[in-house]
């Protein structure tokens, strides 16, 4: 997560950084071992999700019962913590990956309007409005 808050001094940093972390990606040993992971958590999800539809249940049994242990009700919010966690690692995945598509796309965005801003001659009215539009706060437009 510190890509997202990293302060980048220019975006010719932010292009090397987003393609290392892209090259990390491209490469097959990481892609199948991070697919691996992905796949066994998901599987091992998809068998203790039932402990998040009933947080406080096991067979029926209501953890509230002064018959029952201390040893039984920990044994009740096992699966409901591992879901939790692996549920979360499976969100991370996707937000880390969404993480990644947003800088790169930010880099690029960068990169066009600095190559608008440095343009020759005829740009000058491309210019004015860049700065204009930048001057109102409204969103950049690149065709």
């Amino acid at each position: 997560m510190g890509l997202l808050c990293m302060p980048m001094p220019s975006n010719e940093i932010r292009g090397k950084v987003n393609s290392w972390v892209a090259s990390l990606w491209t490469s097959p040993p990481v892609q199948y071992t991070v697919y691996a992971i992905l796949v066994v958590d998901v599987g091992y999800f998809s068998t203790v999700a039932d402990a998040l539809l009933h947080p406080f249940y096991d067979n029926l049994a209501p953890a509230y019962n002064m018959g029952i242990t201390c040893e039984y009700k920990q044994d009740l919010f096992y699966n409901e913590r591992n879901a939790t966690i692996t549920g979360a690692s499976i969100f991370l995945f996707f937000v880390l990956r969404r993480l990644v598509d947003i800088q790169d796309k930010l880099f690029v965005s960068r990169g066009q309007v600095k190559a608008l801003m440095e343009g020759g001659p005829g740009k000058d009215k491309e210019k004015a409005k860049l700065k204009s539009d930048a001057s109102k706060g409204e969103a950049l437009k690149v065709e």
